[in-house]
């Protein structure tokens, strides 16, 4: 029987925190979170097709948009773009960075900024923090997202933010796959 993947969530004030172990070392891992060819295979749920900008290094700005494909219920089709800036880039032990929501569609930002309880753009704006434990040939990998407040936390959880990047981490073990077979 094949084992499951480990993949936890927890919160804590203002945060969700996830961890996922991926079969890959950690340097590759690493590049797996920087560099747009990477992004472009894994990054976003199922359904989802990406392109990527990145400038990996302290400082380096990156752009990710999720484009829903015909694959999707017709409310996930669209475009999802992020951007943001890496405020840390120690290769390959740890990432922070920001992460600007604020060219999704007005209607996405109406239903989150409703499930957070605010108007406040401040919603549309978290910090990432990952950081990557070699594990016996394995990566761990801790994901912490950090938000302006526990309601706003609380209201990316309720948009389903724990079961897209649960995704998000299966997409990602199948492409180190590629390169560890």
């Amino acid at each position: 029987m094949e084992k499951k993947p480990d993949f936890t969530v927890t919160t804590e004030p203002n945060e969700v925190i996830m961890t996922r172990t991926i079969d890959a070392p950690r340097e590759l891992v690493f590049d797996a979170f920087t560099r747009p060819e990477h992004l472009a295979e894994w990054f976003g749920p199922h359904g989802f097709r990406i392109t990527a900008e990145t400038d990996p290094r302290k400082g380096g700005k990156y752009r990710i948009t999720m484009h829903g494909t015909d694959a999707l219920p017709e409310q996930f089709r669209g475009d999802y773009p992020m951007h943001g800036e890496y405020l840390e880039f120690l290769r390959p032990e740890k990432l922070v960075f920001t992460n600007n929501l604020d060219e999704h569609s007005e209607e996405w930002k109406k239903e989150l900024m409703q499930k957070c309880g605010t108007t406040s753009p401040e919603a549309l704006n978290s910090v990432a923090t990952v950081t990557f434990e070699e594990a016996g040939g394995k990566t761990k990998v801790t994901l912490r997202s950090t938000f302006k407040s526990d309601a706003i936390r609380d209201g990316y959880v309720k948009t389903g933010m724990n079961e897209g990047w649960g995704q998000s981490f299966e997409r990602l073990d199948a492409h180190m796959q590629k390169f560890t077979s």
